[in-house]
């Protein structure tokens, strides 16, 4: 990547005490070969749009050929060649066995905690708080539906290559703490 952040932040307001950690990635490609599959068997949001349509268009820069200039050499202009709804499952088929066509952005930015405290009681040296927490919140991301910290291995690949992971999941929590 080309560089990770952190932010820490607390806040008081009266006696609520709310605390967030935001992780940012910038940079970075991963294959996620999830996405390709889901895509390929037709289980994927994208490939169940894309059948339901009439017709729909190549979802990636490209270009075509449409002719060759005086010198003989080919003249391109941007693709506009409209692919039917029912080839779908070809498309996907085929785009399947393109490993490059399964590489994404690796950026995210992730709200990894929310929390918020609050003291209902202080006296006489006995204190009570109650707190609340969530985690993995919000994740925005190129790669939708998977989350681009869940890889594969723990080599040189580490962070770059997915297959068949769990979509991250969100945890909540609730606090009690009592001193005396």
């Amino acid at each position: 990547p080309d560089f990770r952040l952190g932010f820490n932040n607390t806040f008081q307001i009266y006696k609520l005490k709310v605390s967030a950690v935001i992780d940012w990635k910038n940079g970075g490609q991963m294959y996620s070969g999830t996405k390709g599959l889901l895509d390929m068997y037709g289980r994927s949001k994208q490939s169940g749009e894309y059948r339901k349509k009439t017709d729909f268009m190549f979802n990636r820069p490209a270009v075509k050929v449409t002719g060759t200039d005086a010198s003989g050499k080919p003249t391109y202009a941007p693709n506009d060649i409209k692919i039917p709804g029912s080839s779908a499952q070809a498309y996907f088929s085929a785009e399947n066995n393109i490993s490059e066509s399964m590489i994404y952005d690796n950026s995210y930015i992730k709200l990894r905690e929310l929390a918020v405290s609050y003291p209902v009681f202080n006296k006489n040296g006995i204190s009570l708080q109650l707190s609340a927490f969530v985690r993995n919140l919000i994740l925005w991301t190129e790669i939708e539906g998977m989350d681009p910290e869940a890889t594969q291995g723990n080599n040189n690949m580490s962070g770059a290559f997915e297959r068949f992971s769990l979509p991250g999941a969100s945890s909540y929590g609730f606090g009690v703490n009592l001193n005396f």
